[in-house]
């Protein structure tokens, strides 16, 4: 009976790490509050997720801090993987990007928790 006296603290403290690493996957963070809030500025909250404008890229592109192809890259968004559309906003011109020879257009996105800009021709919604 010890052995899994011994045994049942380690799983406790093996579930925390694994909800928290599969809800920042998903696009949540943990708040102070103890709830999970979606981590941008127009959907705050677990249940504001069912609205989400799912988007899919249409090749690898990076996810920048903000709406300029001079802008630092957060991460890549892989080509045929789903995000959550934020809005549409104009930015800085982009060149030969997707297909594209030229255009200005972005949509600011959470990508699996990442939120930042992608050129909105590299993405469709899905």
């Amino acid at each position: 009976m010890t052995y899994h006296k011994r045994e049942e603290p380690l799983k406790k403290l093996l579930i925390a790490p694994l909800a928290v690493a599969a809800l920042a996957l998903a696009g949540f963070v943990p708040s102070a509050s103890g709830t999970a809030a979606v981590e941008n500025d127009t959907m705050s909250t677990v249940a504001a997720t069912a609205k989400c404008k799912s988007l899919t890229a249409l090749s690898t592109v990076h996810v920048r801090k903000s709406a300029s192809t001079k802008s630092t890259s957060l991460r890549l968004w892989y080509k045929g993987t789903k995000g959550c559309d934020i809005k549409g906003v104009d930015g800085g011109s982009y060149k030969n990007t997707c297909g594209i020879p030229s255009y200005h257009y972005w949509r600011k996105v959470n990508y699996r928790g990442t939120v930042g800009y992608v050129p909105n021709v590299c993405v469709k919604y899905s």
